[in-house]
């Protein structure tokens, strides 16, 4: 098996070609400076989505467990309560840019 890898690896045609060598990203042209055309605005929007989200399924657990983990999910329900209160505190919360 390795000779045969390493005959395909040897043999086989290699076209390079700049815009596979290039890094993709998507929506965006990334031929320029890359903090010209990053908005970190959407950036935050992604993170609190991706933060939100864990939450949501850190929630679903809390259905299925029984009456001993009433303490945690004070706790986990606090730290939500109170993300949230900050983001909107600090103007994070703006869906118009």
């Amino acid at each position: 098996v390795f000779i045969f890898y390493l005959l395909v690896l040897l043999l086989s045609v290699k076209i390079e070609y700049y815009v596979k060598l290039s890094s993709f990203e998507c929506g965006f042209n990334s031929l320029g400076f890359i903090c010209s055309s990053f908005s970190v605005h959407f950036f935050i929007m992604m993170l609190m989505f991706v933060i939100f989200d864990l939450e949501v399924i850190m929630f679903l657990s809390v259905v299925v467990s029984s009456y001993s983990s009433v303490f945690s999910y004070a706790v986990l329900l606090f730290f939500v309560v109170f993300g949230f209160y900050m983001e909107w505190w600090y103007g994070k919360l703006v869906w118009v840019v």
